[in-house]
């Protein structure tokens, strides 16, 4: 299979294999936005708590927000493109608009006049907007910048993940034919319900809903609410499982035989059997070392 673009966390491991294996391949690779912008949000915490640096805790949010601007205005993915828009971030929290970059000239946003200024801007050469710069500007952060996704993220994946807990939950064990159905029912319920439409009032209005999310910290974010789950995928199962069964039983019973057949042996065959004599005895004579002043 050829993959076109692959959106991966910042896992330097799983880039240089990307980079070295299939990159020479046509792969374009792209980080997800929500774990730089989570890292890049405690660093700024802890800036904003050093002396002098208190109205970097002001600009937060909208570094961040800049930070996704940044990759969504730039739907080719240009690098040079997203690296200038960046940058400019430190200009404009200083009040400086024009940048003399090629890339990104100026300031997208009209004049900022009245009520579209709510935040005091940072002095030049003062030390909150020297931290800034050193925060921001880092080699490393600068170049996973270059490589934000500008179209996809891994949030859907994710959502998938959690929805495997569900059917799948970590507490329990189960066989490897139990594993493999919950994963599959999983996979139902995910693709069956992953387009619902936002749900609405009698009035036709979105229902939106206020939430508090632990990485934000005790501020809110407002959602828009979804339309409950469907199960009609479930019906249309046993439908189908019925139906089968009526026309051929010995079908049905040869096709779980045939899935039972590809079960891999359980991970303990792996393992050097010893007898449980030997074991015990090993174990003793392990432990004697410490029992030998009584």
């Amino acid at each position: 299979m050829q993959v076109s673009a692959l959106i991966t966390d910042r896992n330097r491991q799983v880039a240089k294999w990307v980079r070295e294996e299939l990159c020479p391949g046509g792969t374009s690779h792209f980080f997800d936005i929500w774990h730089i912008g989570k890292s890049l949000g405690k660093a700024l915490d802890a800036a904003a708590k050093e002396r002098e640096c208190e109205d970097l805790k002001l600009w937060r949010p909208a570094i961040i927000n800049h930070l996704y601007w940044t990759a969504a205005s730039t739907p080719d993915g240009d690098p040079d493109v997203m690296e200038a828009k960046w940058q400019s971030m430190v200009n404009h929290v200083q009040d400086i608009h024009e940048h003399g970059t090629p890339a990104f000239p100026c300031c997208a946003h009209p004049p900022l006049e009245g009520e579209a200024r709510d935040k005091e801007w940072l002095e030049p050469g003062t030390t909150a907007a020297i931290k800034l710069e050193r925060v921001t500007l880092r080699t490393a952060l600068v170049k996973d910048v270059r490589k934000l996704s500008p179209q996809h993220q891994t949030y859907s994946l994710e959502a998938f993940h959690s929805l495997i807990l569900h059917f799948a939950p970590k507490h329990t064990g189960f066989s490897f034919l139990g594993m493999y159905s919950r994963l599959l029912m999983a996979a139902l319920q995910f693709n069956h319900n992953s387009s619902r439409e936002v749900a609405r009032t009698s009035e036709s209005e979105v229902r939106y809903a206020v939430r508090y999310p632990r990485f934000c910290k005790g501020d809110w974010v407002v959602r828009p609410i979804k339309e409950k789950s469907s199960y009609a995928y479930a019906a249309a199962l046993m439908e189908s499982l019925s139906e089968g069964y009526s026309r051929s039983p010995e079908t049905l019973r040869e096709s779980s035989a045939v899935l039972s057949s590809t079960a891999p042996a359980p991970l303990s065959t792996s393992c050097q059997e010893i007898t449980k004599d030997e074991a015990v005895g090993l174990y003793l004579a392990r432990h004697s070392r410490f029992n030998t002043g009584n």
